[in-house]
């Protein structure tokens, strides 16, 4: 369906929509062509513009869209405290040592990682701590 505009434009509305809104709005084809202009920002209507305002201000609009609250207040996070392992210590030390014999070896994480080259070619020991099975 062809529609002008009182600004002399023409707007092709789809006649499935019109249909449709007439259907599930029970409402006149003249209200379904406004409702589809308005929706579509062609037309503007005072009290949809109103409810889209009130629905901002109230903070519906931040929660369906993901977005947070323009007057919500962000909330400090602590710093997170590294929980010193000893024994994954102890482990690192020893296959340092081992590894140190015989390979250029470096730690570079006291209870992580270790790094050694041999040939030319680069390799990383990663020490992983598996949690208990409950």
């Amino acid at each position: 369906m062809k529609y002008t505009l009182p600004n002399s434009k023409v707007v092709s509305i789809p006649d499935k929509d019109i249909e449709k809104l007439q259907k599930i709005l029970d409402i006149s084809e003249e209200e379904a062509i406004h409702t589809w202009l308005v929706d579509n920002d062609y037309e503007t209507d005072a009290e949809a513009d109103e409810l889209t305002e009130k629905a901002k201000k109230s903070g519906i609009m931040h929660t369906i869209h993901g977005a947070k609250a323009e007057n919500s207040v962000k909330k400090e996070r602590k710093p997170r405290e590294k929980k010193e392992n000893p024994l994954k210590k102890e482990i690192i030390d020893t296959i340092f040592t081992a590894l140190s014999e015989k390979y250029n070896a470096k730690v570079t994480n006291a209870e992580k990682y270790i790094d050694f080259s041999v040939d030319g070619l680069e390799f990383t020991v990663n020490l992983v701590q598996h949690r208990p099975k409950k």
